[in-house]
C-alpha cells in the first residue's frame, strides 16, 4: 500500500474517533512528517488531498488544514440523512404555523442531528449565491431587488447561526 494511503488511514482514524473534532486545525505538514517519520511533503499532501476528497478536512493555503467532517462522505447515507432532515424541517414548519408569533429555536448541538449546522449553513450560503446569480444573469428582472434582499437576509441568518456556535 502507498505510504500516503497509510497516512490518510491514520489521520482519518484520529478524526473519526473524535481525537480531532470539527473545526480543529491539523498539525502542519512538517509536524506530520516528524510525527509519522515521513520525508516527503508530497506524501503528506497526498494524504490530506485524499481526506479532503472524502469531506473530512479542508485545506486553506497559507493557513493549514481543518477538520470539516467526522465521517467520510462515502459513509453518509444521503437519502436517509435528507429524509431525517426533511422530517425535522416538516415538524419545525408545523410548529411555526401553529404559533401566533413566528420564532424558531434550533438546537445546533442536538446529538440526534449531527449534520444540522452544516446542512443549514450550507443551504443558506448556496441559496444566497443562487439569488445573487439570478440578479447577475437578469439585472433588469422585476424581482432583482427582492433577490438581493433575500440573499442579504440569508447571509445575516448564516452569521447568526455561526455566532451561535
Amino acid at each position: 500500500m502507498a505510504v500516503y494511503h497509510d497516512l490518510a488511514d491514520r489521520l482519518r482514524e484520529r478524526i473519526t474517533s473524535g481525537e480531532w473534532e470539527l473545526g480543529t486545525k491539523l498539525p502542519s505538514i512538517s509536524e506530520l512528517q516528524d510525527e509519522y517519520g515521513i520525508r516527503s511533503l508530497n506524501t503528506v499532501r497526498a494524504a490530506q488531498q485524499r481526506l479532503a476528497e472524502e469531506g473530512l478536512i479542508e485545506t486553506r493555503q497559507g493557513v493549514g488544514a481543518f477538520v470539516v467532517g467526522n465521517e467520510p462522505l462515502t459513509a453518509v447515507d444521503v437519502p436517509g440523512e435528507l429524509a431525517q432532515i426533511r422530517e425535522r424541517l416538516t415538524t419545525v414548519l408545523a410548529a411555526m404555523d401553529s404559533e401566533s408569533k413566528h420564532s424558531l429555536t434550533i438546537d445546533l448541538d442536538d446529538p440526534a442531528e449531527p449534520h444540522l449546522y452544516f446542512v443549514l449553513t450550507d443551504a443558506l450560503e448556496e441559496w444566497a449565491g443562487r439569488m445573487r446569480d439570478r440578479v447577475e444573469d437578469e439585472p433588469d428582472h422585476p424581482n432583482s431587488p427582492h433577490h438581493i434582499e433575500w440573499a442579504d437576509t440569508a447571509d445575516r441568518l448564516r452569521r447568526k447561526v455561526d455566532d451561535a456556535v
